[in-house]
């Protein structure tokens, strides 16, 4: 078995292509060249709008990684009540038996569990005598009992967890605050390659000012606070056009169309798209003008913002969770107190009536991106991470 590659398991609580999903691919590519391989599992039950080969799992077969669909123990939002949890730990020992079938001989050295509502990893890793590596990128903040149960498995079931952001650190730290010699804070990278810098032109008034926004459909998610908002721009600049784009969960294809309805009811409704799961977001973010991430709870580190942050693209966010680490408030974007449509507003017109503001804060943007969010970081610091997991079991 020594002369077996030294492998890293990912288990990952979805298999689609959200943030989440990005990011993980992001993490399994910097293991390319170094002394590990990664093997991936992610859960057998997903219903997508997204066809096999976009999906995180197909994309990562696409690069010759091994990926395995098994029945993961997944603290979904149906779960999250003292009776599913119960529910979810009578299924804990087949998730393992499932798992362990799939894996093997092969010389899992570290299990990395990826989003915290992913159960599964920590006992695998347990189960195998491994490291156990917890990488979070949500705030769970209700029910009140989950949040405190769920931060106490994630920091005693763990050798090291990474926070996505300080703000989610800080999260953690709120009831487990004895842990903070255990929680790092990694931030994701975006591959600014992908992303087109072609800020327009200040003089370019050919056609209508474009907001937009990407994110699932959700309540918290902020498309309902955002379209009134929207309602209040377009009495200043009537011209102004909105796109929002994003899927929804279990297929509720009825979330968009109470979307369209309340832009109906607004009176906005020539002026908004309202698109499914947007497949080509580097597209999308060149269309735009102003992006706005407009979250009614903490976003974690939302992945769209830094998006359109490499796209040269000023942003409106919400002051909360992790967009004020990511915008610069007044240098590459707007910050607005959350669930204020009127602020948000207010925002959207300065940096629509402000071509050159927009186009300096989208230039700052950019700028930004490449010094703190770069990819080669957010590779190199998981690499090291692992290493030093690995090392320490020795």
């Amino acid at each position: 078995m020594a002369d077996k590659p030294a492998t890293i398991l990912f288990v990952h609580g979805a298999d689609e292509w959200y943030g989440s999903d990005y990011v993980l691919y992001e993490t399994v590519r910097s293991l390319e060249g170094t002394e590990f391989d990664a093997m991936v599992l992610v859960p057998d039950d997903i219903t997508s709008e997204l066809a096999p080969e976009q999906r995180l799992s197909g994309r990562l077969r696409a690069r010759g990684v091994t990926v395995h669909a098994v029945p993961l123990t997944v603290l979904r939002r149906r779960y999250m009540t003292p009776w599913g949890v119960g529910r979810l730990t009578l299924r804990a020992p087949a998730a393992v038996r499932a798992a362990l079938e799939v894996i093997g001989q092969r010389r899992i050295v570290l299990v990395h569990s990826h989003t915290a509502t992913v159960l599964t990893g920590a006992d695998l890793a347990r189960t195998m005598g491994v490291p156990h590596l917890w990488h979070v990128s949500e705030i769970v903040e209700r029910p009140r009992l989950i949040r405190t149960a769920l931060a106490r498995k994630i920091v005693r079931s763990s050798d090291k967890v990474i926070a996505v952001s300080h703000a989610v650190r800080d999260h953690i730290l709120v009831t487990q605050p004895a842990s903070a010699s255990k929680i790092d804070v990694i931030y994701n990278g975006v591959d600014t390659a992908r992303f087109a810098f072609d800020t327009p032109r200040a003089d370019d008034d050919a056609r209508p000012l474009v907001v937009g926004m990407i994110g699932r459909v959700g309540t918290w998610k902020g498309q309902e606070l955002l379209l009134r908002a929207a309602q209040l721009v377009c009495r200043e600049l009537p011209d102004t056009r909105f796109v929002l784009a994003g899927g929804v969960l279990d297929g509720n294809v009825t979330a968009l169309e109470q979307l369209r309805a309340l832009a109906r009811r607004y009176g906005i409704s020539e002026h908004v798209t309202i698109q499914d799961y947007c497949v080509d977001t580097p597209e999308l973010l060149r269309r735009i003008d102003v992006f706005v991430q407009p979250s009614i709870r903490p976003d974690p580190l939302p992945t769209t913002i830094l998006e359109a942050m490499a796209s040269g693209r000023a942003v409106v966010a919400t002051s909360h969770g992790g967009a004020p680490e990511m915008v610069e408030a007044g240098v590459t974007g707007l910050l607005t107190p959350p669930g204020d449509a009127v602020a948000m507003a207010q925002a959207i017109v300065t940096l629509l009536r402000e071509p050159a503001t927009r186009m300096q804060m989208g230039n700052a943007a950019r700028e930004r991106v490449l010094r703190k969010f770069s990819p080669a970081a957010f590779r190199a610091a998981y690499v090291r991470t692992y290493r030093e997991l690995v090392s320490a079991r020795r």
